[in-house]
């Protein structure tokens, strides 16, 4: 979780490379970004892949 300038939150997912995979909306609160944590770890492994290459 990451503190943007202006206070409010977001979330990177980062590979083991090192490079930044996803990038979450910003929200005004701690416990929003939190959510979008448990939303993506429950809902994730479940969801379809699009290959849109």
């Amino acid at each position: 979780m990451v503190a943007s300038k202006d206070g409010q939150h977001f979330v990177r997912f980062v590979a083991g490379n090192g490079e930044t995979m996803v990038r979450t909306e910003t929200y005004t609160s701690k416990a929003s970004a939190r959510n979008a944590i448990e939303s993506l770890q429950k809902n994730g492994p479940g969801a379809d892949v699009v290959d849109g290459a």
